[in-house]
């Protein structure tokens, strides 16, 4: 019986034919395809809506997944493990222009910039303080806010694109104000 098994060229472990393996293969594709089909929907389906009045901060996502096969006499076995953990998203409201008080600096000299600003924020609900000049310049413009109004200066992005928006660097600068924008290189109004 050893002399059958040498002569066709199989060990006498060897199965007949690759069914199974072919089979176990599929199987752990479609259960990819499945996993994948189930996070592309769950995207989708959770996809904020881009003119809404909130901002969101990510949600951090770790994904594990594990396949392990195994052969023994002459079947295949396998079996596949993933395992997903999202933390929740936060929405922030955004308070309404009238609730926020801005300031707007000049610090490219642009004679009368700060005061043409100030009053198209004015123009739009904004409550605004008196405009000033800033030193020293600043490339590009600044959106810089207080604690708390991080999502208001996001928003009056649309005043000023290109700006960097950032935490107020020295709370001493402009008291009562809420948002300071200071108009830099760049800025042509």
């Amino acid at each position: 019986m050893a002399e059958e098994s040498t002569k066709s060229g199989k060990g006498k472990h060897a199965s007949d034919g690759s069914g199974p393996f072919y089979r176990d293969l599929a199987m752990m594709v479609l259960g990819i395809l499945l996993v994948g089909a189930a996070v592309f929907f769950l995207l989708v389906l959770l996809a904020d809506n881009p003119d809404s009045d909130t901002t969101s901060t990510p949600a951090d996502s770790t994904t594990t997944s594990r396949a392990t096969t195994s052969t023994s006499g002459g079947s295949t076995t396998s079996s596949t493990s993933t395992t997903t953990t999202s933390l929740p998203s936060t929405t922030i409201p955004v308070r309404p222009p009238e609730e926020v008080r801005v300031v707007v600096l000049n610090s490219v000299g642009v004679a009368g910039a700060a005061g043409r600003m100030t009053a198209e924020l004015s123009d739009a609900g904004y409550q605004t303080l008196e405009a000033s000049d800033y030193e020293p310049e600043q490339d590009p413009s600044r959106l810089w806010f207080r604690e708390g109004f991080s999502a208001e200066a996001n928003v009056m992005l649309s005043f000023i694109p290109g700006a960097l928006v950032e935490p107020l660097p020295d709370e001493d600068l402009q008291p009562g104000a809420d948002v300071i924008m200071v108009l830099g290189t760049g800025y042509e109004g």
